[in-house]
């Protein structure tokens, strides 16, 4: 081999050799650029615990649902709702940690100074997590546990509204994220619709919830009666009769109509069967329940009140208590020796006396329901008789009893004192019917 041919081949060597060189520049450049473009992804698809901390109080301060939410890994976060719990829990936080909101990190991380102080419902059950990424990155997250909401056989059957909006049954397969759920329902009823609100809580303990919906809306307590008295509402009869033993609810109602609930009937010497008064969702006040605004036939009020009078002096008279009428088994049981018996000094005063003038007051009739069950009615008047030249002048107030087989009013009790003041006067007269004798 000539010098020349040596020549050639150590060129050809020297130019295999810087090749080389250049081949294993190329690729060791291209290898620190996969491991820079590895630790830059890995470090930007991570999140370090002071951006976890950053983030967080970031979505507390500004209610930030997506930026909370984007925390949590996606399994938990994708029901189609998990906005509103989100929502919720950001609402809460924000109240109760105030302007403190960088706590947060001490009460959610197990190694901070506020974790014990907290219970896992009050927290959602939220907390910090760790992992690995591409195993050289620390990772921090949030973790919870989502939790199905159950519907039971009230909701099963009605159309369901969440925060206004409706929601799909089958939307229940799928677990909710943790937080407060503001579900409504309306069921129609043959007086109302009535709408029922449930709030569900998602504790983030992982266990199902039920939604139950009891549509029970507003009942009026009916008080005993007699059976010729009916409800009605809105002006209108309803097939709900008073019972002479035994309370009633009527209802459910709306709320707002409890004053469209009245009780009415017909009945003798009563023109108009007035309203009574609803309190506390009753028809119940002291002293029995009153009709308000009822309007009576005073004319055969004060004929009534006369025919008892004059009968009360006729047995005065005779001695004898069956002289007296319409009157029931209890006034004669109560009553029967004071008309048996002799005696100035025996009540009532007028006794002995002669009856001149009955005054009935037509501002005092009263309907009401006794505590019995009974139906009541007390009226008032004034009673002028004399003696030899001595006038004597009393107040007479009467309770009438209806007595509904026989449709009729009975005087159950009376009182009858003297009256201190004068007869009224002449500008007062339309107040009174007079019957004088």
């Amino acid at each position: 081999m000539n010098e020349k041919q040596k020549q050639q081949i150590g060129d050809l060597l020297q130019k295999e050799l810087t090749m080389n060189r250049k081949r294993e520049l190329i690729i060791g450049s291209i290898i620190l650029v996969c491991i820079v473009v590895f630790f830059i992804i890995g470090k930007s698809t991570t999140t370090s615990y002071e951006e976890l901390e950053k983030e967080l109080t970031s979505s507390i301060e500004t209610k930030n649902t997506a930026e909370f939410l984007s925390l949590f890994d996606n399994d938990k976060t994708n029901s189609a709702y998990a906005s509103i719990g989100a929502k919720s829990i950001l609402k809460n936080w924000n109240s109760e940690l105030d302007s403190n909101t960088a706590l947060i990190m001490e009460i959610l991380d197990s190694k901070g100074a506020y974790y014990a102080e907290f219970s896992a419902e009050d927290k959602y059950n939220i907390s910090i997590k760790q992992n690995k990424h591409w195993l050289f990155f620390n990772n921090y997250y949030l973790d919870t546990n989502v939790g199905k909401i159950n519907l039971d056989k009230s909701a099963k059957s009605e159309t369901i509204y969440l925060e206004g909006k409706k929601i799909a049954s089958s939307q229940f397969e799928e677990p909710f994220f943790p937080g407060e759920y503001e579900f409504s329902a309306s069921k129609k009823f043959e007086y109302a619709t009535i709408k029922d609100i449930q709030n569900i809580n998602v504790n983030g303990s992982g266990e199902d919830e039920e939604l139950t919906f009891t549509f029970e809306g507003t009942t009026v307590n009916i008080p005993k009666g007699p059976e010729s008295l009916f409800v009605t509402f809105n002006g209108k009869t309803t097939e709900m009769h008073l019972k002479p033993t035994k309370e009633q609810e009527f209802g459910p109602i709306a709320e707002d109509d409890i004053e469209k609930v009245a009780i009415s009937g017909k009945l003798p010497l009563v023109l108009e069967v007035g309203n009574i008064k609803i309190e506390d969702n009753s028809l119940f006040i002291n002293d029995g329940t009153e009709f308000e605004n009822t309007k009576f036939d005073n004319q055969k009020l004060s004929d009534e009140m006369n025919d008892f009078i004059k009968s009360e002096f006729t047995a005065f008279k005779s001695r004898k208590i069956s002289d007296i009428k319409n009157v029931t088994d209890n006034f004669i049981s109560d009553n029967k020796e004071t008309y048996t018996q002799d005696g100035m000094f025996i009540e009532p005063e007028h006794r002995e006396n002669i009856l001149k003038s009955v005054y009935y007051d037509k501002e005092t009739p009263k309907l009401f329901i006794n505590d019995d069950g009974e139906l009541q009615m007390e009226i008032e008047g004034i009673i002028l008789s004399t003696n030899v030249d001595e006038e004597l002048v009393e107040n007479l107030t009467l309770e009438l009893l209806y007595v509904e087989k026989e449709n009729k009013w009975l005087v159950n009790e009376y009182s009858c004192i003297s009256r201190f003041e004068d007869l009224p006067s002449e500008n007062a007269m339309d107040s009174y019917i007079v019957t004088k004798y």
